[in-house]
């Protein structure tokens, strides 16, 4: 840009020829009156050439492969041949999903899934029509996660649960809303009674089942992955809490995973996530104890169990933990039978609790005699020390 200050130039002439017109003017005012004139705007119009329209209204371009997976898809539902179809579809989601066009591919799956709906005939053997619409059940459940469709993604997961595994929605969302009355052991039988027909083929095997080679056709696997999803604090489905959903999908995978042993899914890490729910609900710390003492032979478990259930004043289920633990050796465990009886009778005082909790610390820290919190982490050690301290 010229500088403001700088030597201003004489201006040419203006030139007083109209090209459109082809007509030269005498003076500068009349040539200006011309180019305002309904004859010379007519002439301009003329010599302009034809205007293909606007840059915007093309159509971007379209990847080849894109549209050759859309006609394909397009040929499949016009063909009348479901099996074909049913093939093409589920091809052709993969194929638009490694082009990341996420809505083509939900596109292709709903497709495949609506048209197992019409139970059409095809060539396909039912076990393999059900691998089909299982898939692409799981395949559009995560895609809808992917693009934070939570709410569709979770109706998906459970369809997918019912129509591979026989866990009946409306059996599972009943369970789900009886959360709060039932208890821990209750909810385990009723979700026994939600898998029976996959627990009842498992119980009566005489032989091991085949090794899985696909984490899809992992029940334990599956129900967990559905479960972290409906683990979502403040979140419905169908007018349920969805964290009573994940409770539930997490008990029937406690129930299931010692079928599946090299998933590597174990009754203990399912417990730890149920208890994270419960953790999040309110008003409900009594059914984190009830979990802890489900396994009464892990001295650890019960030892979690008897100090939640004094730090909540549960003296009910205190007292039956303690006469599950008291005829053992270990000192931090008789500090936590004194500690209850310290609360139930006031019959142990304050400076003995004192003295037994230093003496465990002095264990724990210069021996290494048995301990049940022996073999948890430092950290874990130092906080149940502090809990415990707060209790007395």
């Amino acid at each position: 840009m010229a500088s403001p200050f700088a030597k201003k130039i004489a201006e040419p002439a203006l030139d007083t020829y109209c090209k459109a017109c082809k007509k030269k003017f005498s003076n500068e005012p009349t040539f200006t009156n011309h180019l305002k004139s309904a004859k010379h705007i007519a002439n301009e119009k003329k010599l302009k050439p034809t205007s293909k329209g606007p840059a915007n209204s093309q159509k971007l371009a379209v990847h080849p492969k894109v549209q050759e997976a859309l006609s394909m898809l397009d040929q499949a539902e016009k063909s009348g041949n479901a099996t074909v179809a049913l093939t093409t579809y589920w091809t052709q989601a993969q194929t638009l999903y490694a082009l990341k066009r996420p809505q083509y591919t939900e596109k292709a799956l709903r497709m495949l899934i609506d048209l197992i709906s019409t139970s059409p005939t095809t060539t396909f053997l039912p076990a393999q029509i059900t691998s089909f619409l299982y898939n692409a059940r799981l395949a559009l459940a995560r895609l809808l996660c992917i693009y934070q469709q939570l709410d569709g993604a979770r109706s998906v997961y459970l369809d997918a649960l019912a129509s591979k595994w026989k866990l009946e929605t409306p059996e599972l969302l009943d369970i789900a809303r009886r959360i709060r009355i039932l208890s821990i052991q209750d909810l385990l039988d009723a979700c026994d009674q939600l898998a029976i027909k996959y627990l009842t083929r498992e119980r009566n095997r005489t032989k091991p089942a085949p090794a899985l080679t696909d984490a899809n056709n992992s029940i334990a696997s599956i129900l967990c992955e559905a479960a972290h999803l409906f683990a979502q604090e403040g979140q419905q489905c169908q007018s349920v809490l969805s964290e009573h959903v994940a409770i539930v999908l997490y008990a029937t995978c406690s129930l299931v995973c010692p079928y599946e042993p090299t998933f590597g899914i174990t009754k203990d890490d399912i417990y730890y996530l149920m208890i994270q729910v419960y953790t999040s609900l309110e008003d409900l710390d009594y059914k984190i104890v009830d979990i802890y003492a489900l396994d009464s032979a892990h001295v650890w478990h019960m030892f979690n169990a008897l100090l939640i259930a004094i730090e909540i004043d549960d003296l009910v289920r205190a007292q039956t933990i303690e006469a599950s633990l008291k005829q053992l050796v270990y000192p931090d465990v008789q500090l936590l039978c004194s500690l209850y009886k310290q609360r139930s009778s006031l019959s142990i005082g304050h400076d003995t609790l004192q003295q037994q909790l230093d003496f465990v610390i002095l264990l724990l820290e210069q021996t290494q005699d048995p301990l049940a919190i022996r073999n948890q982490t430092h950290k874990e050690q130092l906080d149940i020390i502090d809990r415990i301290r707060n209790c007395i």
